[in-house]
Parts: structure tokens; C-alpha cells; sequence
């Protein structure tokens, strides 16, 4: 555990010297800029912290000692906090946009803490905490909670607290078993990342440029262009999403109605359409494109029943298309 902390602090003193060198030509580095990066560094770290298996048990722990709701709501007051000192510094702070950000941490906490037990088959409670995680995500209607600067961490941190909260609520209180949340990279998670990624390649370009829902760049991302982005995908963008299909919908499809293989399809359908409203209209190309790539994230995570697998196809896959392909 020691080791995974330093780990941990290393990447945030990595990560704020980014933040320095990219923002610092955009606007001022002042107390605006300290109180957002300060909590980005908490819900970064809550996210990786929740990834270690030591750390879960720890918290399933307290849960499971009867203690009441005190550490369920010393956790939700942990994802609140941030917002706090988010706000004050940046001078931001509107009562509809915290009502908003408490009603989307408590409501779903709220809805397992009325059960008496939990099983590991769907019940009408866990569709509607996977609907108040997703939704109000999906549309937008967060994104007003992050103003400063001009709603441009919005993404980055609803992705981060939703996906801090999506562990805490299935992983921790809800035990799902096989949720696959864990920073622990082997080298099968590699292996089958990448052959899932070049099995899915040719079959997303061909079928792009054949529909003209893409088209090759004029000019190629550098590589270290390609690292960065790669990054931010794989937390922000891969991680959360195969948390929540993968790990959770594809989970509970296989346990409660469906064998693998039906579950992997229904999954994958449900990501494609997830995609529609990515763009200024829905495209059936996006959604055919999302749910092929559902099938192969979907078999990663059936390879290796962790979520590393299926984001390392998810970050290769986004990578690339940012760094070689453009939309048309």
C-alpha cells in the first residue's frame, strides 16, 4: 500500500506540473487556478485510491461493522468537499448548482441504503442508481456545476466523480462481485487489450471511411501529442465508461437474464446508443461504430473479468481516431 500511495503522489506532482505548462498561456495561475487543480488532485486520487484492493476492503469493512450511515456519509462528504474548496476559490459557487451536485451523490446512496440485503442479480434499485449515475452525465445536465474556467473541467470532473461514487455505491456498499476496478496492470491485461484493438481496427476504418463518417487527418498528432491524449482518455473517458457498462450493466446482464455472449451483444448495443447524442444529431454511424467497439471492450472484460483490459482497447481505440482520423 505504501508503495500504490507514492505512486499515487508521484502522478499528481506530474500531472499539476502539466496543468502548469498547458494553462499557464490560457489564464493566470492564481488562487482560481490553485483550487481547481487542488480538487482535481482529490477526486484523482480518491480514484486511484479506490482502485487498490486493500483499500476497498477497508471500506467494506466500516460498512460492514454496523457503524450506521457514518461512513457512508463521511464518503459522500468526501466527494462534496472538493466542490467546496472548488467553488470558494474560484467564486463560483450558486446554490442550484450544489443542490445539484448533493442530489446526484446522496439520492443514489439513498436508494441501496433501503435495502436489507443485496444480491448479485439486478433489482429495480440497482437500474435506477445506474440510471442516476449515467444520465444526468449523458445529457448534460452537470456540466453547469463546474463554471470556472467557461465549464472546461466540467468533463474531467463529473467523469471522475462519477466514477469515485460508482465504485463506492457497487463495489464497496453494494458488493458486486467482478466489477474489475483495480490498478493492479498485468501482462495479460496488455496482451488482450492490444489484440483486441488490432482485431477491432481494420473493421472500424474500413467501415468509417466506407460510410464517410471519417476521413484520415492532414496532419498526424506528435507522438507526444498521442501520450497525452492517451492519458486523459484512459482516466476520463475509458475507465468511466467501461466502470459503467463493462463493469456494472455487462455484470449484471450476465447474472441476473443473460449468458455471456447475449449479454456481451445487449451491452454493446446499449454503448452504441449511448453514442447517439455525441453529435449535433444522432448519426446511426456512431452507433454502429460504438457498438462493434463494444464487443470487443465486452470480451476484453470477459477475458480478464477487470476493467484494465477493456480500457486499454477503449484508449488505443479513442488515441488513434483523435491522432490520424478526423469526423467528416
Amino acid at each position: 500500500m505504501k508503495a500504490y500511495l507514492i505512486g499515487i503522489a508521484s502522478f499528481l506532482v506530474i500531472a499539476d506540473s502539466l496543468m502548469v505548462a498547458l494553462a499557464h498561456k490560457r489564464f493566470p495561475l492564481d488562487a482560481h487556478f490553485a483550487s481547481a487543480a487542488l480538487c482535481l488532485d482529490w477526486y484523482l486520487a480518491l480514484f486511484f485510491l479506490l482502485g487498490h484492493r486493500q483499500f476497498q476492503s477497508f471500506i467494506e469493512t466500516k460498512l460492514r461493522q454496523g457503524q450506521g450511515l457514518r461512513p457512508v456519509f463521511i464518503f459522500l462528504l468526501s466527494l462534496v468537499l472538493p466542490y467546496l474548496i472548488y467553488v470558494a476559490g474560484t467564486d463560483s459557487f450558486h446554490w442550484l448548482a450544489f443542490l445539484k451536485l448533493v442530489l446526484y451523490v446522496l439520492l443514489p446512496a439513498l436508494l441501496f441504503l433501503t435495502l436489507r440485503w443485496f444480491s448479485q442479480r439486478l433489482l429495480w434499485q440497482d437500474a435506477l442508481v445506474i440510471l442516476a449515475l449515467w444520465l444526468p452525465l449523458d445529457f448534460r445536465w452537470m456540466r453547469d456545476v463546474w463554471v470556472w474556467p467557461n465549464n472546461s473541467l466540467a468533463y474531467s470532473f463529473n467523469s471522475l466523480l462519477a466514477s469515485c461514487l460508482g465504485v463506492f455505491l457497487f463495489v464497496c456498499l453494494r458488493q458486486l462481485q467482478q466489477v474489475g476496478y483495480r490498478y493492479d496492470f498485468e501482462s495479460r491485461d496488455w496482451v488482450i487489450g492490444l489484440r483486441n484493438f488490432l482485431l477491432f481496427a481494420p473493421i472500424a476504418i474500413t467501415i468509417g471511411i466506407y460510410t464517410g463518417f471519417i476521413a484520415l487527418s492532414q496532419h498526424f498528432a506528435y507522438p507526444w501529442e498521442l501520450v497525452l491524449s492517451a492519458a486523459g482518455i484512459f482516466i476520463f473517458i475509458a475507465i468511466p465508461e467501461e466502470l459503467l457498462f463493462r463493469g456494472i450493466i455487462q455484470n449484471f446482464a450476465e447474472r441476473s437474464f443473460l449468458k455471456p455472449t447475449p449479454a456481451l451483444i445487449v451491452t454493446s448495443l446499449i454503448f452504441g446508443a449511448s453514442h447517439l447524442n455525441n453529435g449535433p444529431k444522432p448519426d446511426w454511424r456512431y452507433f454502429l461504430l460504438a457498438s462493434i467497439a463494444g464487443l470487443f471492450y465486452g470480451n476484453a472484460y470477459t477475458k480478464t473479468r477487470k476493467l484494465l483490459a477493456p480500457a486499454i482497447v477503449h484508449t488505443l481505440v479513442d488515441a488513434f481516431w483523435r491522432g490520424f482520423f478526423k469526423g467528416t
